[in-house]
């Protein structure tokens, strides 16, 4: 980790600029499922407020580790809608170095960039951060001759056909088998078994997930 300071620059403010790594690849998954750089000095990311309040300490612990600064949290008040603001034309060039556009991420086609996918490590995480930001884990009730079951499951939503390519394959890579849409706009995991592989091996940072595998299980 280096250091970047821009003594004839002073609107560039001291951060720091991390080295590949998981917890790198992590933020990319992050930014990658709700995540959006759209002018050329702020960095935003967009959570639930309320079933995501957790995970967003999690973010400003996760960017200050990285960044070496904390980023803000604006409540939007129309909507349970919690910003996470990193503001640093230098981290947003470092983003973009890495494959983060800016702009629309959808329409300059949205991927996990090729340095994630030359670690197994590095895949893990970003996945990981992936589906703590576009993944649902839901239990399902339904009945039986009169008796009612219960079964656990995993979505992960995205609108591009190479994304979801991408962590079907990451999720096979692991044994884990995913099942895409029709539509081919979600992934999901039907399997107990499989979702019980996915939290051993991938975890998540999540609460909200924790708590419904925690309630499923019966915690």
């Amino acid at each position: 980790m280096s250091f970047l300071k821009y003594p004839k620059k002073s609107h560039r403010k001291k951060i720091c600029i991390p080295r590949k790594s998981a917890d790198l690849a992590e933020f990319i998954g992050i930014m990658l499922g709700d995540g959006g750089i759209n002018n050329p000095w702020q960095v935003t990311i967009t959570v639930n407020s309320v079933s995501d309040k957790e995970y967003a300490d999690y973010i400003k612990t996760l960017s200050k580790k990285l960044f070496c600064v904390s980023p803000s949290f604006y409540k939007r008040k129309e909507r349970n809608a919690l910003v996470i603001r990193l503001s640093s034309t230098t981290i947003v060039e470092f983003l973009n170095s890495l494959g983060i556009v800016s702009g629309n991420k959808l329409k300059q086609g949205l991927r996990i960039p090729a340095w994630v996918l030359e670690k197994k490590s590095y895949r893990k995480a970003c996945v990981r951060g992936l589906m703590d930001t576009d993944g649902c884990l839901y239990i399902h009730k339904h009945n039986v001759s009169g008796k009612q079951y219960q079964n656990i499951g995993l979505t992960f939503c995205s609108y591009s056909p190479e994304l979801l390519f991408q962590v079907s394959r990451v999720f096979e890579e692991f044994g884990i088998m995913p099942h895409i849409s029709k539509r081919g706009r979600e992934i999901s995991i039907y399997s107990a078994k499989d979702i019980d592989r996915y939290l051993l091996i991938f975890g998540t940072s999540n609460e909200r997930l924790k708590n419904v595998y925690k309630k499923w299980k019966g915690g």
